[in-house]
């Protein structure tokens, strides 16, 4: 199963953050089953694939502050977290 969510993963691949610009990032989520589909609707700048046993979260992030938003909202659902991958800069 493969879903899209959003615009192409995200529209601005910088975003300005106090006077800097930051490069957003790249990231890869493994998780342990599978992620309900109304988080993955929230999840807009994540694509979804399930694999065997697990669901794998691919896209692009703006900041630290956005993947550990993904990852706490991962946890409260009780989803196990295998790996989170950083792929690289936008």
């Amino acid at each position: 199963m493969f879903r899209g969510f959003g615009c192409s993963i995200m529209e601005r691949s910088s975003v300005e953050a106090g006077g800097g610009l930051v490069l957003a990032k790249r990231f890869e989520i493994h998780v342990r089953g599978e992620v309900p589909p109304d988080l993955l609707d929230e999840l807009e700048h994540l694509t979804a694939v399930e694999v065997p046993a697990e669901t794998v979260l691919r896209g692009v992030l703006p900041d630290q502050s956005a993947l550990f938003g993904v990852l706490a909202r991962l946890q409260n659902l009780e989803l196990e977290l295998i790996e989170v991958r950083r792929m690289g800069d936008v």
